[in-house]
């Protein structure tokens, strides 16, 4: 499907529809772009993260410019999945998101926390947002995460070869994960109608 293609499903459908279809659905376009198996390898990828993570392989999933070869941010223009892309994970948890809120709270009574407003206004809706390289500030919570991810990032980019820095966005249900996407996918919808 081309970008204008897409442009018309996102015009002519549903919040729900798309959201189901484009952001839940097995269709992964990074695995189809990169091997005939598609599928398979995208069940490969989330067992492989299921088992290093220790989260449930149905609380995993590919989102974004990865997922649909095309960005779904308000602000992007539909750009294309490229070299220097974030490949974005969602991770359903809230035993993890509740132990990254509790150091996150126990980080700012204490010193200055990096991208404050930004962190806060995650929590408020639902999740929280890591890379491999984000400040620990010395908190075993996130200085654990961190080995964690770095311990298995490189077999994680040989075996599927993602040369990508991941995001990965901890949700405390799925339910956040719905509410959240719908909420973009309305103002991309919004944005479409007021450019034409």
């Amino acid at each position: 499907m081309n970008k204008e293609q897409l442009i018309e499903k996102i015009k002519t459908n549903q919040e729900i529809d798309i959201y189901y279809d484009y952001l839940l659905g097995q269709e992964v376009w990074y695995f189809q772009n990169n091997g005939p198996d598609f599928s398979s390898d995208y069940d490969k990828f989330k067992k492989y993260i299921s088992r290093n993570l220790e989260i449930p392989f149905n609380n995993i999933s590919i989102v974004g410019s990865a997922k649909t070869r095309y960005s779904f941010s308000p602000t992007k223009n539909f750009s294309e999945f490229h070299e220097d892309s974030d490949f974005d994970l969602i991770i359903v948890s809230n035993k993890l998101f509740s132990r990254i809120w509790e150091a996150y709270r126990q980080i700012s009574s204490n010193q200055y926390l990096h991208e404050f407003n930004n962190k806060c206004g995650n929590v408020f809706n639902g999740f929280v947002s890591l890379k491999d390289n984000d400040r620990t500030y010395g908190h075993a919570t996130l200085e654990n995460w961190q080995k964690l991810i770095l311990s298995f990032k490189a077999r994680l980019q040989l075996k599927f070869n993602i040369q990508h820095d991941i995001n990965y966005r901890i949700y405390s249900d799925w339910e956040s994960v719905e509410s959240y996407h719908l909420k973009g996918i309305t103002k991309l919808k919004n944005t479409l109608d007021e450019t034409n």
